[in-house]
């Protein structure tokens, strides 16, 4: 008890202290339980500090936005002259300021109410870019498996920006202060959402768009469809097939669907016969998969294109779909197909020509046809090493299909079969590399200079040039 007693008088002692102090502000308490007693003690405490300061210069006073903070009453505006801060307004009960024609330079918002103000926020945008909600959009029409979606915006000239979520008409969530410029949010759906945007700016004029997100069906409606003869392996999945992304391969098939995942499915045999097919496994891919893989060996190779107008490569194992490896994003869309080309066998050259004469053969790696017209060659040992870069010479070319590689009866010449948006096909040869003779080789391994080396590495950042061989009208 006299324990209890003397907590307690230490505490009543405290308050006693600092009630004499005299202060600019109330003094904020916290409850205290000791034993049976509940007692206050003094605490520090002031609201939070705004998150956007915005700033657009105006020859008429420049104009001052910040985002709202919930607890404060008011707040202090300061300027920075000649070397120091200056009070401009120390109480300003809303979330806007004009400044005088004469005033220019930098300021910083101080937040407060009745036990003190927060940490000074020194302006972080100035914005001078008119007034636009360039877009609202989200990385799928629904929701993923879990249920999630991001929703992403991009503005200019914006003071202020807010997105509510509603759900059956009402409102079930808010981001009252998003970065008014661009971002991305997450968000959890629980059945059909739309997502409000409204940004404001300088002079609190309004802008709004609004996005709609749909869940998975828990009973989706499927077509009562006619099943022959023929094995129908995705015949009543449900799955979004994106029909152009399918590959069969020694009965599997690999496919991608609209919901943004590429999947395997394999057979089930009995007696030698197929009775049945069944998912093997299923990832999440980047992008969308406008066609279908390419396999060598263990490898599935694709391509994806994102809504930024990017692509890249990626490869994962097709027996497991594990160890993903991706390419850097390329500036072009990749719609077309990866093209595999190996090295063309056997060579007309004996043993002892081999030795002595150097030869051709076609330029080897992992062919990729970017929307833009820019073939690239990519080391298929690691997707970020670029080998070669080319562009096909006297055509207007836009990869839309994936090209055709075949190659000529003796053997020894590839071709690309290509298609352009005016309906014309044109034939390019596959690019060759001169092979130096084995002599040649092992004097270069000797003799070679990091002068020469260095000239190597710089002929494979030029972009060259693939002639037309052929080309007819469609």
């Amino acid at each position: 008890m006299t324990s209890r007693l003397s907590i307690l008088f230490v505490l009543l002692n405290l308050i006693a202290i600092n009630s004499t102090i005299a202060m600019e502000f109330k003094q904020a308490y916290a409850p205290i339980r000791a034993g049976i007693f509940t007692v206050l003690i003094p605490v520090e405490r002031a609201p939070d500090a705004p998150i956007y300061f915005s700033v657009k210069p105006d020859n008429t006073g420049d104009k001052l936005v910040w985002t709202a903070v919930s607890d404060a009453k008011y707040y202090r505006i300061e300027q920075y002259t000649n070397g120091r801060w200056e009070m401009v307004n120390a109480n300003v009960s809303g979330t806007h300021y004009t400044m005088p024609a004469a005033a220019s330079g930098i300021y910083r918002v101080t937040a407060c109410d009745d036990f003190g103000c927060a940490a000074a926020k020194q302006q972080n945008r100035v914005v001078t870019e008119p007034f636009s909600v360039k877009a609202l959009y989200s990385n799928r029409s629904q929701v993923d498996d879990y249920g999630r979606v991001e929703v992403s915006w991009q503005i200019t000239g914006a003071a202020k920006v807010s997105i509510t979520k509603t759900e059956n008409g009402r409102t079930v969530q808010t981001w009252p202060a998003l970065n008014p410029a661009r971002g991305k949010m997450s968000s959890y759906v629980n059945s059909m959402a739309r997502f409000n945007l409204t940004a404001y700016d300088f002079d609190g004029q309004a802008i709004s768009r609004t996005l709609s997100i749909a869940t998975l069906p828990e009973n989706p409606v499927r077509l009562n469809g006619v099943k022959g003869e023929f094995h129908q392996p995705l015949f009543l999945s449900g799955l979004d097939v994106i029909e152009r992304s399918v590959l069969e391969h020694e009965d599997n098939l690999f496919f991608a669907t609209h919901g943004g995942r590429l999947h395997r499915y394999s057979v089930k045999k009995k007696a030698g016969k197929i009775t049945d097919w069944h998912a093997k496994w299923n990832i999440p891919l980047d992008g969308v998969m406008n066609s279908a893989p390419t396999i060598q060996g263990d490898e599935l190779i694709f391509t994806v294109s994102m809504r930024n107008g990017n692509g890249k490569v990626c490869s994962v194992r097709a027996s497991d779909g594990e160890g993903q490896s991706c390419s850097a994003q390329k500036s072009s869309n990749l719609i077309a197909s990866p093209l595999i080309v190996n090295r063309v066998q056997p060579s007309r050259l004996s043993a002892v020509s081999q030795f002595f004469t150097e030869s051709t053969r076609a330029q080897e790696g992992i062919y990729v046809f970017q929307r833009d017209g820019l073939i690239q060659v990519l080391d298929p040992n690691d997707l970020n090493i670029v080998l070669s870069e080319y562009r096909v010479g006297g055509i207007q070319t836009e990869f839309l299909n994936t090209p055709a590689l075949i190659t000529d009866g003796s053997g020894e010449r590839q071709q690309f079969i290509m298609q352009n948006s005016e309906n014309e096909i044109f034939g390019v040869d596959v690019p060759v590399q001169t092979v130096p003779s084995a002599i040649s080789s092992t004097m270069n391994q000797w003799f070679s200079s990091e002068q020469s080396q260095t000239q190597t590495r710089r002929t494979i950042n030029q972009v060259q040039t693939l002639p037309v061989v052929w080309r007819k009208k469609l």
